[in-house]
Protein backbone atom coordinates (compact mmCIF):
# COMPACT_ATOMS: atom_id res chain seq x y z
CA UNK A 1 0.00 0.00 0.00
CA UNK A 2 2.72 2.11 0.66
CA UNK A 3 4.30 1.70 -2.80
CA UNK A 4 0.59 2.72 -4.42
CA UNK A 5 0.65 6.00 -1.92
CA UNK A 6 3.96 6.46 -3.47
CA UNK A 7 3.00 6.25 -6.85
CA UNK A 8 -0.32 8.43 -6.84
CA UNK A 9 2.15 11.78 -5.47
CA UNK A 10 3.92 11.06 -8.98
CA UNK A 11 0.35 11.70 -10.41
CA UNK A 12 -0.21 14.54 -8.40
CA UNK A 13 -0.83 16.54 -11.20
CA UNK A 14 -3.70 14.23 -12.74
CA UNK A 15 -4.87 14.20 -9.44
CA UNK A 16 -4.95 18.18 -9.55
CA UNK A 17 -6.06 18.33 -13.09
CA UNK A 18 -9.41 16.09 -12.49
CA UNK A 19 -10.06 17.60 -9.34
CA UNK A 20 -9.90 20.95 -10.88
CA UNK A 21 -12.15 19.30 -13.83
CA UNK A 22 -15.20 18.07 -11.08
CA UNK A 23 -15.15 21.51 -9.49
CA UNK A 24 -15.65 23.24 -12.76
CA UNK A 25 -18.33 20.27 -13.85
CA UNK A 26 -20.46 20.95 -11.01
CA UNK A 27 -20.86 24.73 -11.26
CA UNK A 28 -20.60 24.54 -15.69
CA UNK A 29 -23.51 26.81 -16.75
CA UNK A 30 -23.98 28.71 -13.34
CA UNK A 31 -24.27 32.05 -12.90
CA UNK A 32 -23.47 31.80 -9.19
CA UNK A 33 -20.64 29.32 -9.41
CA UNK A 34 -18.66 28.60 -6.55
CA UNK A 35 -21.52 30.31 -4.40
CA UNK A 36 -23.65 27.60 -4.24
CA UNK A 37 -21.20 26.22 -1.77
CA UNK A 38 -22.01 29.03 0.68
CA UNK A 39 -25.68 29.25 -0.28
CA UNK A 40 -26.77 25.34 -0.47
CA UNK A 41 -25.88 24.83 3.37
CA UNK A 42 -27.22 28.07 4.55
CA UNK A 43 -30.76 26.85 2.89
CA UNK A 44 -30.73 23.70 4.21
CA UNK A 45 -29.68 25.05 7.16
CA UNK A 46 -32.82 27.88 6.80
CA UNK A 47 -35.49 25.32 6.23
CA UNK A 48 -34.15 22.57 9.16
CA UNK A 49 -34.20 25.52 11.25
CA UNK A 50 -37.74 26.19 10.88
CA UNK A 51 -38.64 22.81 10.95
CA UNK A 52 -37.23 22.22 14.28
CA UNK A 53 -36.83 25.36 16.11
CA UNK A 54 -40.40 26.84 15.34
CA UNK A 55 -42.59 24.27 14.06
CA UNK A 56 -41.24 20.89 16.56
CA UNK A 57 -39.49 23.50 19.03
CA UNK A 58 -36.53 21.66 20.37
CA UNK A 59 -35.73 24.36 22.68
CA UNK A 60 -32.00 24.80 21.14
CA UNK A 61 -30.90 28.07 21.44
CA UNK A 62 -29.36 29.61 18.05
CA UNK A 63 -30.35 26.50 16.67
CA UNK A 64 -28.76 27.72 13.22
CA UNK A 65 -25.47 27.32 14.31
CA UNK A 66 -26.07 24.03 16.30
CA UNK A 67 -27.07 22.09 12.92
CA UNK A 68 -24.63 24.15 10.45
CA UNK A 69 -21.50 23.35 12.79
CA UNK A 70 -22.28 19.55 12.71
CA UNK A 71 -23.60 19.08 8.92
CA UNK A 72 -21.06 19.96 7.27
CA UNK A 73 -18.93 17.43 8.08
CA UNK A 74 -21.48 14.99 6.93
CA UNK A 75 -22.09 16.49 3.91
CA UNK A 76 -18.39 16.18 2.53
CA UNK A 77 -18.81 12.44 3.66
CA UNK A 78 -22.32 12.07 1.98
CA UNK A 79 -21.46 13.82 -1.07
CA UNK A 80 -18.31 12.30 -1.89
CA UNK A 81 -19.82 8.56 -0.96
CA UNK A 82 -22.75 9.29 -3.20
CA UNK A 83 -20.88 11.25 -6.46
CA UNK A 84 -17.77 8.76 -5.56
CA UNK A 85 -19.71 6.22 -6.03
CA UNK A 86 -19.83 5.92 -9.68
CA UNK A 87 -16.52 7.24 -10.56
CA UNK A 88 -15.18 4.38 -11.98
CA UNK A 89 -18.07 3.41 -14.20
CA UNK A 90 -18.73 7.00 -15.02
CA UNK A 91 -15.30 7.47 -16.11
CA UNK A 92 -15.30 4.22 -17.92
CA UNK A 93 -13.86 5.31 -21.24
CA UNK A 94 -10.38 6.45 -19.17
CA UNK A 95 -10.32 2.92 -18.01
CA UNK A 96 -10.34 1.49 -20.63
CA UNK A 97 -7.76 3.08 -22.84
CA UNK A 98 -5.16 5.37 -20.26
CA UNK A 99 -2.92 3.75 -17.60
CA UNK A 100 -3.12 5.26 -14.69
CA UNK A 101 -3.79 4.17 -10.74
CA UNK A 102 -7.53 4.03 -10.78
CA UNK A 103 -8.21 5.53 -7.61
CA UNK A 104 -7.33 8.68 -8.95
CA UNK A 105 -10.79 8.95 -9.89
CA UNK A 106 -12.84 8.63 -6.96
CA UNK A 107 -9.96 10.57 -5.16
CA UNK A 108 -10.10 13.84 -7.01
CA UNK A 109 -14.07 13.47 -6.51
CA UNK A 110 -12.59 13.82 -2.72
CA UNK A 111 -11.07 16.38 -2.89
CA UNK A 112 -12.91 18.39 -4.66
CA UNK A 113 -15.52 18.02 -2.31
CA UNK A 114 -12.72 18.69 0.22
CA UNK A 115 -12.31 22.06 -1.27
CA UNK A 116 -15.82 22.42 -1.26
CA UNK A 117 -15.81 21.86 2.75
CA UNK A 118 -13.62 24.58 3.43
CA UNK A 119 -15.48 27.32 1.50
CA UNK A 120 -18.37 26.21 3.20
CA UNK A 121 -16.64 26.26 6.67
CA UNK A 122 -15.05 29.80 5.51
CA UNK A 123 -18.33 31.06 5.14
CA UNK A 124 -19.38 29.22 8.65
CA UNK A 125 -16.65 31.38 10.52
CA UNK A 126 -17.54 34.68 8.82
CA UNK A 127 -21.16 34.13 10.29
CA UNK A 128 -19.87 33.57 13.75
CA UNK A 129 -17.26 36.57 13.69
CA UNK A 130 -20.68 38.24 13.09
CA UNK A 131 -22.51 36.71 15.84
CA UNK A 132 -19.63 37.03 18.48
CA UNK A 133 -18.80 33.06 18.48
CA UNK A 134 -15.84 32.62 20.15
CA UNK A 135 -15.02 29.81 17.55
CA UNK A 136 -10.93 30.94 16.97
CA UNK A 137 -10.41 29.10 20.52
CA UNK A 138 -10.01 25.71 19.35
CA UNK A 139 -9.47 26.28 15.52
CA UNK A 140 -6.40 24.28 15.98
CA UNK A 141 -8.22 21.03 16.38
CA UNK A 142 -10.07 21.56 13.41
CA UNK A 143 -7.23 20.51 11.01
CA UNK A 144 -7.04 17.40 12.96
CA UNK A 145 -10.62 16.52 13.29
CA UNK A 146 -10.82 17.22 9.39
CA UNK A 147 -7.62 15.09 8.54
CA UNK A 148 -9.07 11.93 10.75
CA UNK A 149 -12.06 12.25 9.15
CA UNK A 150 -10.71 12.25 5.87
CA UNK A 151 -9.05 8.70 6.36
CA UNK A 152 -12.96 7.78 6.25
CA UNK A 153 -14.48 9.57 4.16
CA UNK A 154 -11.47 8.27 1.97
CA UNK A 155 -12.02 4.09 2.68
CA UNK A 156 -15.93 4.69 2.09
CA UNK A 157 -15.56 6.42 -0.96
CA UNK A 158 -12.74 3.92 -2.40
CA UNK A 159 -14.97 0.83 -1.35
CA UNK A 160 -18.22 1.57 -2.49
CA UNK A 161 -16.81 3.27 -6.13
CA UNK A 162 -14.71 -0.34 -6.71
CA UNK A 163 -18.24 -2.40 -5.21
CA UNK A 164 -20.30 -0.41 -7.47
CA UNK A 165 -18.16 -1.30 -10.81
CA UNK A 166 -19.89 -5.18 -9.79
CA UNK A 167 -22.80 -4.55 -7.88
CA UNK A 168 -24.16 -1.43 -9.87
CA UNK A 169 -27.31 -1.53 -7.31
CA UNK A 170 -25.44 -0.76 -5.13
CA UNK A 171 -25.52 3.03 -6.41
CA UNK A 172 -29.18 3.22 -5.51
CA UNK A 173 -29.07 1.44 -2.03
CA UNK A 174 -25.93 4.30 -1.52
CA UNK A 175 -29.14 7.10 -0.68
CA UNK A 176 -30.64 5.28 1.66
CA UNK A 177 -27.54 4.59 3.55
CA UNK A 178 -26.55 7.63 3.86
CA UNK A 179 -29.86 8.75 5.08
CA UNK A 180 -29.87 6.49 7.88
CA UNK A 181 -26.29 6.92 8.47
CA UNK A 182 -28.05 11.43 8.68
CA UNK A 183 -30.46 10.30 11.18
CA UNK A 184 -28.24 7.74 13.32
CA UNK A 185 -25.94 11.24 13.75
CA UNK A 186 -26.92 14.02 16.19
CA UNK A 187 -26.81 16.32 13.40
CA UNK A 188 -30.19 17.79 13.87
CA UNK A 189 -30.45 17.02 17.48
CA UNK A 190 -28.48 17.03 20.20
CA UNK A 191 -27.32 13.94 21.90
CA UNK A 192 -28.89 14.47 25.33
CA UNK A 193 -32.17 13.86 23.89
CA UNK A 194 -31.54 10.39 22.65
CA UNK A 195 -32.27 8.29 25.81
CA UNK A 196 -29.21 7.32 27.57
CA UNK A 197 -29.40 3.19 27.23
CA UNK A 198 -29.19 4.44 23.56
CA UNK A 199 -26.61 6.90 23.79
CA UNK A 200 -23.56 4.80 23.72
CA UNK A 201 -24.81 2.77 20.84
CA UNK A 202 -24.77 5.74 18.96
CA UNK A 203 -21.40 6.37 19.83
CA UNK A 204 -20.37 3.49 17.75
CA UNK A 205 -20.99 5.61 15.14
CA UNK A 206 -17.54 7.24 14.34
CA UNK A 207 -19.86 10.24 12.50
CA UNK A 208 -21.33 11.27 15.95
CA UNK A 209 -17.68 11.80 17.26
CA UNK A 210 -16.73 13.66 14.50
CA UNK A 211 -20.12 15.81 14.68
CA UNK A 212 -19.36 16.34 18.45
CA UNK A 213 -16.28 17.69 17.91
CA UNK A 214 -17.06 19.94 14.80
CA UNK A 215 -20.44 21.39 17.54
CA UNK A 216 -17.32 21.70 20.32
CA UNK A 217 -15.28 23.68 18.11
CA UNK A 218 -18.11 26.29 16.86
CA UNK A 219 -21.53 25.92 18.57
CA UNK A 220 -20.60 25.30 22.38
CA UNK A 221 -18.33 27.89 22.70
CA UNK A 222 -20.50 30.42 23.39
CA UNK A 223 -22.82 27.91 24.58
CA UNK A 224 -20.47 26.56 27.11
CA UNK A 225 -22.98 24.40 29.15
CA UNK A 226 -23.13 21.55 26.53
CA UNK A 227 -19.40 22.13 25.85
CA UNK A 228 -17.40 18.67 26.45
CA UNK A 229 -15.35 16.49 24.30
CA UNK A 230 -17.19 12.95 23.72
CA UNK A 231 -15.54 9.96 26.14
CA UNK A 232 -11.39 9.35 25.15
CA UNK A 233 -12.38 5.68 24.60
CA UNK A 234 -15.14 6.86 21.50
CA UNK A 235 -12.66 9.43 20.30
CA UNK A 236 -10.06 6.91 19.91
CA UNK A 237 -12.86 4.20 18.71
CA UNK A 238 -13.43 6.80 15.69
CA UNK A 239 -10.01 7.58 15.03
CA UNK A 240 -9.32 3.78 14.89
CA UNK A 241 -12.27 2.79 12.97
CA UNK A 242 -11.67 5.76 10.04
CA UNK A 243 -8.20 3.96 9.59
CA UNK A 244 -9.57 0.44 9.30
CA UNK A 245 -12.08 2.14 7.07
CA UNK A 246 -9.43 3.34 4.60
CA UNK A 247 -7.29 0.05 5.19
CA UNK A 248 -10.23 -1.92 4.20
CA UNK A 249 -11.27 0.49 1.52
CA UNK A 250 -7.97 0.61 0.06
CA UNK A 251 -7.46 -3.23 0.01
CA UNK A 252 -10.80 -3.96 -1.24
CA UNK A 253 -10.37 -1.09 -4.47
CA UNK A 254 -6.87 -2.30 -5.55
CA UNK A 255 -7.66 -6.18 -5.26
CA UNK A 256 -10.89 -5.24 -7.43
CA UNK A 257 -8.97 -2.84 -9.77
CA UNK A 258 -7.59 -5.13 -12.39
CA UNK A 259 -11.07 -6.60 -13.21
CA UNK A 260 -12.76 -2.98 -13.83
CA UNK A 261 -11.96 -2.65 -17.52
CA UNK A 262 -13.53 -6.05 -18.22
CA UNK A 263 -16.43 -5.15 -16.20
CA UNK A 264 -17.09 -1.94 -17.45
Amino acid sequence: MIADIRKLFSYRELIYSLTKKELKVKYRGSVLGFLWSLLNPILVMVVYSFVFAIIMRLGVEDYAIFLISALLGHNFLANSVSLGASSIVANGNLVNKIYFPREILPFSIIFANLVNFVFELIALFIVLAILGYPFYMFIYILPLVIGIQFFLVAGSTLLVSALNVFFRDLQHLITIILMVWFFATPIIYPLDMVPEAFRNILYFNPMTVFALMYRNIFYYVKHTEGWGMPPLIFILYAVGISIAVFLVGYFVFKKLEPRFAEEI
